[in-house]
């Protein structure tokens, strides 16, 4: 699959306000888009960041189930993500926040009082952050487990 990166030129920002929200938007689900859509409203122009697998630096989160090629396609299907960047690692995420134009930076509300990765680059650059909240019961782990409790419970026809 080939990625078709556009960074931005100084003139494509004339007037919008860049936001940028990371995830792997594994099993993509209700609350996901509720999420993108809460960051939507945040910006004029929302740049997803799409975690190959995150795993790879940061062993005790989960694997995803789907390729990153499956989440890739349903995100831009969702009319709330405006371009996609995948990346593998944490360093991978600053270098993105340092190569884009980033006026907001949309996280979740648990990390509002945690250090994360780039919090010390946007809060020096004057990158505002938005702390969304999880106001609903919509997870990947959630759905995962829902999906395992079903095929559980299947009779297998013989």
């Amino acid at each position: 699959m080939s990625y078709n990166f556009k960074l931005l030129t100084p003139q494509c920002y004339d007037n919008k306000k860049i936001g940028i929200t990371f995830s792997s938007f594994d099993l993509l689900h209700a609350g996901h888009i509720k999420m993108l859509e809460e960051a939507k409203r945040q910006c004029d122009y929302l740049i997803v960041g799409l975690q190959t697998d995150p795993t790879i630096d940061r062993p005790e989160k989960n694997k995803p189930t789907q390729t990153v090629v499956e989440r890739y396609i349903q995100l831009k299907g969702c009319k709330f993500v405006d371009e996609i960047v995948p990346y593998t690692t944490e360093q991978d995420l600053e270098d993105i926040l340092r190569a884009f134009h980033i006026h907001v930076r949309i996280l979740g509300d648990e990390y509002a009082d945690k250090n994360f990765t780039g919090r010390k680059y946007c809060e020096e650059k004057g990158i505002e952050f938005y702390f969304n909240s999880r106001d609903h019961r919509f997870s990947s782990s959630s759905l995962r487990k829902e999906v395992a409790e079903k095929e559980n419970g299947k009779v297998i026809a013989m």
